[in-house]
């Protein structure tokens, strides 16, 4: 998964040709075997939003291997991890953006995220690591963009101040 990620870093012809070969579906069954192995899974879900991250073909070919109900099932195996929270919440808010033209139905790929539990998954990061903005804002974001009705309570909100005075 590292290398995978690592060689498309940056690369948007080697992250293609990574896709097209099968790449995501690698590290898809690596997610799938290593279920709770938080290493595994960090280097996983950082290797999948490299390969797609403004790269809407292979956004695409997410959606339709199944990836992101993985990256939800992911995020509840290893709820723990702030890692695997910031990874799998980044790969969710760039696939949900409204970007113009891209190739994948961004319709199909938030039905998939709310179908795996995206609004749960995301609540809980948000509770686990309120101290991590980038978290809290994409967060915020998904479950406002997405028609959150508060099912676990409110949406949590960022409060730098509160989240340094917990630490002491």
């Amino acid at each position: 998964c590292l290398l995978f990620g690592a060689l498309a870093d940056g690369d948007v012809y080697m992250g293609t040709k990574i896709v097209d070969e099968g790449g995501l579906k690698i590290i898809l069954d690596s997610i799938d075997w290593y279920r709770h192995h938080e290493d595994v899974a960090n280097w996983a879900l950082w290797a999948l939003f490299i390969l797609c991250y403004e790269h809407p073909g292979n956004k695409g070919e997410l959606v339709r291997v199944g990836g992101i109900q993985a990256v939800c099932k992911t995020m509840k195996n290893i709820p723990d991890s702030l890692e695997v929270a910031r990874h799998g919440i980044a790969i969710l808010f760039d696939g949900l953006r409204e970007v113009r033209g891209k190739p994948y139905d961004v319709i199909k790929l938030r039905e998939n995220a709310l179908a795996a539990g995206m609004h749960d998954v995301v609540y809980d990061a948000m509770v686990n690591f309120g101290e991590s903005m980038e978290i809290m804002m994409m967060g915020q974001e998904m479950l406002l963009a997405t028609g959150y009705k508060g099912d676990k309570g409110p949406i949590p909100q960022y409060n730098p101040v509160s989240s340094v005075l917990m630490k002491r």
